[in-house]
């Protein structure tokens, strides 16, 4: 069945993930939902991806009429342009209500570009039993389209976060690599660590996670869902054995709507869709992952193994290889490669015995891809010869676990040759104390012998300090210490009362957005500083009051802010310069430079009336 495809709708920030995948097209298919009741709803979702996606024939709707029926269909596109190349995004919703009870099959769906023939994958479906009562036989809303989030918070499987680690068994030292992240099927505003996983047992490296979390798109059990990397680390366990990782607990602000209009212009002037809803506490925690850890085999283990496991390179230099007597020579180990690097220790050297070693200077650098960990680590040594002649620095072994092929291996330096010519100076020991003539100068000057008789005492000069600024000097401490300790209680305050510290940025922060928006003014720019005065003013509210910006309702903001004194003029006044930025941003209308001026001048001193009432 083919139909007019309508509508236009830009995912951002979506990476897809595909059942079958070609290199210019791929298809897959999702459900809002796996289970549905009798005579309910449910929407059918066909994602094409890549520059076929608009060439390839249209998919067949699936026939599914022993348990559904077929409502209608809309389509949303979204066309980028990445270094000059193309990338389309297109997904065909097809709606459907139960009509029958039992578990079925959604069977794969097919489109044909180039000659060749692109399939999905098939969906479960379970049909229960529902007293509901069917809906009207037409094409949903666009508010229609997303599933409504409860005013509870969010439904059972919609936010969850899960552990995933790359082996379950592993030797040791040999790492674990950690993946949390969080799925989510609704609008998660933000999200905290509340607890970290315990990693008793194991050596843990971090990899870095980017401030603003990036999300991807994932499909699990034919649903659709939203999905961002929490925390991810490379794990290094440290003896055999079991080893448990603990679950991370995360909390998440969810905004939520306590119902959805099917006026498509009610919800856009109700203030419920300028303040985002309500915002939910959802605490979500990940299950614990066993691991097993297999000890080092004895079968082959060299001399050399100090219980390093991967794979690793050694290298050995020298800064110089003519030198004379009494000079300083650098000699540098380097091991790189992959694994535990910082706990790798000096491997066992034989250096000459007439030189004089100093102990060495480790040093390190760490990498961390998405493969795991990797990097290398130097030892410097500082090495004096004190005899002339020719000298062998002989070749250093490093023994090693290599996991890949689970045997030992390894690895040694070469040789390295010096020459050492007599110096000008000698190093000549003293009375058989083994003490060079430098040295026992040097001791020779730290020595003081004990005056057996007291020395005479005279009187000091008579002048004396000033009483008063004597006393200054002594009181000078204690203000200081007082000073000390307002400031540090200050900080104590700001870093424990989120409130507090909130209400004393919320000035300096809404005058660096209102700047912001003034470098906007612009005929081109119009609805950039709308929206910046727009953020700028719930910002403040956010801030002064405390509460999450994407979770304000406007009857709450007026109730809290009559309750901390603000009045009737000072309260209409904001919610009128908000009311104003979100219909500029959207309004077809052209605003002139001096109108943004004049408006900017209204939102200035709507907050300086509101910041001297509360």
């Amino acid at each position: 069945m083919k139909r007019h495809w309508i509508g236009i709708f830009v995912f951002l920030g979506l990476l897809g993930g595909s059942a079958s995948r070609g290199q210019d097209l791929s298809i897959r298919t999702y459900v809002d939902r796996n289970v549905v009741g009798l005579n309910e709803q449910f929407t059918l979702s066909v994602e094409l991806t890549g520059k076929g996606a608009n060439s390839a024939s249209d998919p067949e709707i699936p026939q599914i009429g022993q348990f559904a029926s077929y409502l209608g269909s809309g389509n949303s596109q979204n066309i980028q342009f990445t270094n000059g190349k193309m990338s389309v995004t297109k997904v065909i919703n097809c709606y459907f209500v139960a009509s029958a009870v039992g578990k079925y099959k959604i069977p794969p769906v097919q489109v044909t570009y180039d000659g060749k023939t692109f399939s999905s994958a098939s969906i479960d479906m379970e049909f229960q039993q529902s007293g509901s009562k069917p809906p009207a036989q037409q094409q949903p809303s666009a508010q229609q389209q997303a599933p409504a989030a409860q005013g509870t918070g969010p439904a059972e499987g919609d936010l969850f976060v899960r552990s995933h680690v790359d082996k379950r068994q592993v030797y040791q030292n040999e790492p674990v690599i950690v993946t949390y992240k969080i799925y989510t099927r609704v609008n998660v505003s933000n999200v905290g660590i509340s607890k970290m996983p315990a990693t008793a047992g194991f050596w843990a490296e971090e990899f870095e996670i980017p401030q603003k979390l990036q999300t991807a798109s994932e499909v699990l059990d034919g649903k659709k869902y939203t999905v961002a990397t929490v925390r991810k680390m490379a794990l290094f366990p440290m003896s055999p054995g079991a080893k448990t990782i603990d679950p991370m607990v995360l909390d998440c602000e969810v905004t939520v709507r306590a119902s959805r209009s099917r006026d498509p212009f009610g919800d856009f002037f109700d203030d419920s869709f300028f303040f985002g809803g309500r915002t939910v506490r959802k605490q979500v925690q990940s299950k614990p992952v066993t691991v097993e850890v297999l000890p080092f085999p004895e079968a082959g283990k060299p001399v050399t193994f100090a219980g390093n496991a991967g794979r690793f390179r050694i290298s050995a230099s020298v800064d110089k290889r003519s030198v004379k007597t009494n000079e300083a020579i650098t000699f540098k180990i380097m091991i790189e490669g992959e694994g535990n690097i910082r706990q790798i220790q000096p491997p066992a050297i034989a250096f000459p015995t007439d030189f004089e070693v100093y102990p060495p200077k480790a040093s390190e650098t760490i990498s961390r891809s998405g493969a795991g960990i990797s990097g290398r680590k130097t030892f410097e040594y500082v090495l004096i010869p004190r005899v002339a002649g020719e000298e062998t620095l002989k070749s250093v072994a490093l023994g090693f676990f290599d996991p890949a092929s689970k045997s030992y291996k390894s690895v040694r330096t070469e040789s390295i040759s010096l020459q050492v010519a007599q110096g000008t100076e000698t190093y000549t020991t003293v009375a058989g104390s083994g003490l060079s003539k430098e040295e026992v100068r040097l001791i020779g000057q730290d020595i003081r012998f004990i005056k057996m008789a007291s020395p005479p005492f005279r009187r000091m000069g008579s002048s004396r300090i000033p009483s008063i600024f004597f006393g200054a000097v002594l009181l000078l401490p204690l203000l200081a210490l007082a000073g000390a300790f307002a400031y540090r209680k200050r900080l104590d305050r700001i870093s424990g009362d989120v409130a507090y510290a909130r209400g004393i940025r919320a000035t300096s922060a809404v005058r660096k957005r209102l700047s912001a928006a003034k470098r906007l003014i612009g005929v081109e720019t119009q609805k950039h500083f709308y929206a910046e005065a727009g953020k700028a003013l719930q910002g403040y509210l956010g801030d002064k009051l405390n509460i999450a910006e994407a979770g304000m309702i406007s009857e709450e903001v007026e109730k809290i802010l009559r309750g901390k004194g603000a009045g009737g003029d000072a309260v209409r006044e904001i919610f009128e310069c908000l009311s104003a930025c979100d219909m500029k941003r959207f309004s077809p209308e052209t605003a002139t430079v001096d109108e943004m001026k004049t408006f900017l001048q209204k939102v200035e001193s709507a907050i300086m009336r509101l910041e001297k009432e509360i």
